[in-house]
């Protein structure tokens, strides 16, 4: 209800971004760790993500799932099923999926060339 004394507010607009069909690498290491993982069991799915947060912005968000309620385009490669949600395709095109060994126990590491900047430990980006 508009009283007429106060001035009204723009309109916000909310861009919806553009959905991609998405093209991604695993390396030799990451598909050994995720052999390992999955086992004989493919039923499963690696879903990558992207969560608001962390120091630069964006946070990568690797679950493995049974299914989800997401609308996800799904690729296979090399047997495994991977999942990225739509609303994420444009962050996550083009990205390789890597596993790292480190002194204090290894993780996955994702290389984004969509990633402007990234912060010290490789968990965020924007």
């Amino acid at each position: 209800m508009d009283c007429n004394t106060c001035d009204t507010a723009p309109a916000i607009v909310f861009n919806k971004p553009e959905v991609v069909e998405v093209t991604l690498t695993v390396t030799d290491k990451a598909k050994e760790m995720l052999n390992q993982a999955f086992g004989d069991d493919r039923s499963h799915a690696l879903l990558v993500g992207v969560l608001s947060g962390g120091c630069s912005g964006y946070m990568y968000d690797l679950q493995i799932v049974e299914s989800t309620e997401q609308d996800c385009q799904e690729l296979v490669i090399d047997g495994f099923r991977i999942l990225v949600p739509r609303a994420s395709s444009h962050l996550l095109d083009g990205i390789e999926i890597d596993y790292i060994d480190r002194l204090m126990g290894g993780g996955f590491k994702i290389n984004n060339p969509n990633a402007e900047s990234s912060c010290g430990c490789g968990e965020s980006f924007s």
